[in-house]
């Protein structure tokens, strides 16, 4: 970031502000670095006890974990904890009757900071706060700005020590000191979820298995978000207490019924299954708010009274609730031929039907087939004279189809009404309140289809000792199921979904390994790479493009045919004016201004291709484990700097260094306050490779040896160190080029992501 003497020229050549005035406000040695004030060493902490047993009858598995995970945002304001308890056993009661149990309950307590926003966010205010203010003040040292506002009665929030949180000077926007961020709201969520299931497998017969199997998860949400007062600037302040709490609970069970049968007739293997498939899940939640009415909506400002049951007179109160029911019902089925271990074929095909919370009646059921075949070429007579080079080859091939709701929810296709607007259809004061067409309705909707092939080998050469894979991916997806159709401008109203949109990903995927052994030492070296081709092949034609995420006041990611999914759409940056140091943008329209007919493609979040690689090796009960993974291709858009706020701060990088000015006219960046700056924000000049490579884990172990346990009773001791997420490479100026994703239509979008951190390991595994 640009530190204070910098942040000055900056200012002073915008004409923001004048140098005496920056002179003047600012006590000549305040230099804050904003990530030093709101970061720090966070710690994380697990532990896990497990026990195990079994016999030929049966077995059983136990295990608790705890988890506490302290983020690093300074004090206790990221923070994640966990227990976990594991039930698992299985019982031979009879050679043909065995039944069994999987069971998981996990009781979690998170609390979060505000990210990836533009509007108001810790982790941007970060990037935008100016350096010439202090973390804090005095109070004997308040300067009059904050002094005024205490006296007028606004609440400036204060640090451990009494001093009160800085408030700038120079900055005034919906980013604020990241201190009073973390401060001002106290929310909390909280949660359990419990999975499970409980099966029986009955064998009548040998060749044939009977398994029903009931699946469960129960799940529940607290969230509780208590308001208080503070004075960020004169943008954001807030003068009084509000509350409002949420709790949610859902049910979902699965229950799975099939048959297995499997029979070998000499080199012949046939296998079979056929099943059915029940799926249900209901959900409810109720919420409460006490919103302030100028005074608090709590009867008091104390932790003790953070609760509905304590609201004011005054307050206004809100409350919502709702009760959500769907359910599914599968038909499957499975045959399979294996000849000698070198021939296998194998189709199935699913039948899904949704209830009529996501689909018409007309078209609930999806049906989805799936074949796949294999061959083991080295188990061939010919392939003998080969395998002291190629110990085994196998070819293979796939094409199958899956469907997915995942978009719908909430009776889409339904055409609906809606109360808005008074008339005055009658004289006097009456007034009708009028009803009006709120969805189009689409009683045509269905499935949204994937359909995937897939070709591949699989190979092993001198004596298993390299390993090479490799693959070729095409998966088109059909009728995606898309909002955002332009609906009739007479008619007006919103449009149901519709599936209106085609897919493709295609690509190569590879993985080649190496292991050896030399005496004492043993290594290995595993790496894997896969490229990727997106593309949008369909849209429905009334769908010019739609909108993805937005920047400020705009649109900055669309979907749209021909382009990969939500790309970046924006002005094409053609250079500096070297005669006034503006930014200018080419006229793709030639209509001799700036206008949307100029915005285009800019880049995309999708990469090239995707790569890791894994190096082991170990030594007389020494380990060693590197482990790290790249992109290379995507783009990340740096939206941190909004255009309409000049005095935030700026990476240096991208907005200082070799900027234009008189006496560097040949500069690449625009000058300091430049004309066109909202354009050149939506531009591809602040469009960055994203690729990166990062070493993941660097972990170093030691187990003892067993003749020294054997004396205390140990069965097994290791103890390891680890760095992980320790070494970066990037060109990206952001916090972490890993971490500039958000939703499906944001991703490679930066305004502010909470970035991986840094970490040191200890950790040890014994067992008796």
């Amino acid at each position: 970031m640009l530190n204070a003497e910098q942040y000055i020229d900056y200012m002073v050549e915008s004409n923001t502000f004048t140098k005496d005035y920056l002179l003047k406000n600012w006590d000549g040695t305040t230099n804050t670095s904003w990530t030093d004030v709101a970061f720090e060493n966070g710690q994380m902490q697990k532990h896990n006890v497990a026990f195990t047993n079994g016999s030929e009858k049966g077995n059983y598995y136990l295990s608790l974990t705890y988890l506490d995970n302290n983020g690093i945002v300074k004090g206790d304001a990221d923070v994640y904890k966990r227990l976990t308890a594991t039930i698992n056993s299985e019982y031979e009661i009879k050679p043909w009757l065995k039944v069994g149990t999987t069971n998981q309950i996990e009781k979690y307590n998170v609390r979060s900071v505000s990210i990836n926003n533009e509007y108001g966010s810790l982790l941007t205010a970060i990037l935008q706060l100016d350096p010439l203010t202090p973390d804090t003040y005095s109070y004997e040292n308040l300067p009059s700005h904050m002094l005024s506002a205490l006296n007028d009665g606004k609440h400036l929030l204060q640090d451990s020590n009494g001093d009160y949180y800085a408030v700038s000077r120079f900055y005034s926007g919906e980013q604020y000191h990241p201190m009073i961020m973390r401060d001002n709201d106290i929310g909390r969520d909280s949660g359990f979820n419990v999975n499970g299931s409980v099966y029986a497998d009955f064998k009548p017969l040998k060749t044939l298995t009977y398994t029903s199997r009931f699946g469960y998860r129960l799940s529940g949400t607290r969230s509780s978000n208590t308001n208080l007062p503070f004075y960020g600037n004169s943008v954001q302040s807030r003068d009084y207490v509000s509350q409002n709490n949420t709790s949610s609970t859902t049910i979902y069970y699965q229950w799975e019924n099939f048959v297995n049968y499997a029979q070998t007739f000499g080199l012949h293997t046939v296998t079979a299954m056929a099943g059915m498939s029940y799926q249900e899940s209901t959900s409810d939640f109720v919420y409460g708010s006490l919103s302030a009415n100028e005074e608090d909506g709590l009867i008091k400002n104390d932790p003790l009274f953070y609760y509905l049951s304590y609201g004011a007179a005054s307050a206004t109160k809100g409350v919502a609730g709702e009760k959500l029911r769907s359910a599914k019902l599968s038909y499957f089925g499975r045959v399979g031929y294996e000849f000698a271990g070198r021939y296998m074929v194998q189709a199935t095909l699913r039948a899904d039907a949704a209830d009529l919370s996501l689909l018409p009646a007309t078209n609930r059921w999806g049906y989805f087939p799936a074949v796949s075949a294999g061959w083991t070429v080295s188990e061939e007579a010919f392939f003998e004279p080969l395998k002291k080079h190629i110990s085994n080859l196998k070819l293979r091939a796939s094409w199958g189809q899956n469907g997915s709701l995942a978009a719908l929810s909430g009776y889409p296709y339904s055409t609906d009404m809606a109360t808005g607007g008074v008339y005055p259809f009658v004289p006097g004061n009456t007034y009708v309140t009028g009803v009006s067409p709120s969805t189009m309705g689409n009683d045509k909707l269905k499935w949204e289809t994937s359909e995937q092939i897939n070709v591949g080998i699989d190979a092993c050469f001198l004596n298993d000792q390299l390993t090479f894979g490799m693959d070729y991916f095409e998966k088109k997806t059909k009728d995606l199921l898309i909002n955002g159709t332009t609906p009739s401008l007479v008619i007006g109203g919103t449009t149901s979904p519709m599936n209106a949109g085609n897919v493709t990903n295609r690509g190569w995927e590879f993985e080649l390994g190496w292991r050896d052994r030399v005496g004492d030492f043993s290594y290995s070296i595993r790496g894997n790479l896969a490229t990727l081709k997106n593309k949008v092949t369909y849209v429905d034609p009334s769908i010019t493009r739609i909108s993805g995420v937005n920047f400020h006041t705009s649109t900055i990611t669309y979907f749209e045919e021909g382009y990969p999914v939500y790309y970046f759409r924006g002005y094409k940056f053609q250079g500096i004016d070297p005669e006034t140091g503006n930014p200018t943008f080419y006229d793709l329209d030639d209509s001799g201004d700036l206008n949307d007919g100029d915005l285009t493609y800019i880049g995309d979040a999708i990469p090239d291709f995707t790569y890791g690689i894994t190096l082991t090796a170990a030594w007389k009960g020494f380990d060693l484990t590197v482990f790290g993974t790249g992109s290379q291709g995507n783009d990340i858009f740096n939206c941190i700097n909004r255009p309409d706020y000049a005095a935030s701060n700026k990476l240096k990088k991208v907005f200082y260094d070799n900027r234009w000015t008189e006496s560097n006219r040949s500069g690449t960046v625009p000058r300091a306050g430049a004309d066109h700056m909202d354009k050149y924000m939506t531009s591809d000049a602040l469009v960055y490779d994203g690729s990166f490579f990062k070493v993941k884990q660097i972990q170093l172990g030691y187990t003892f040896p067993k003749s020294w346990l054997q004396k205390v009773r140990v069965g097994n001791l290791r103890v390891y160190s680890s760095l992980e997420d320790f070494i970066t490479f990037t060109k990206y100026p952001g916090f972490d080029p890993e971490a500039a994703a958000n939703s499906t239509s944001g991703m490679g979008i930066d305004k502010g992501s909470y970035p991986f951190s840094k970490k040191v390991v200890l950790g040890f595994n014994i067992e008796f």
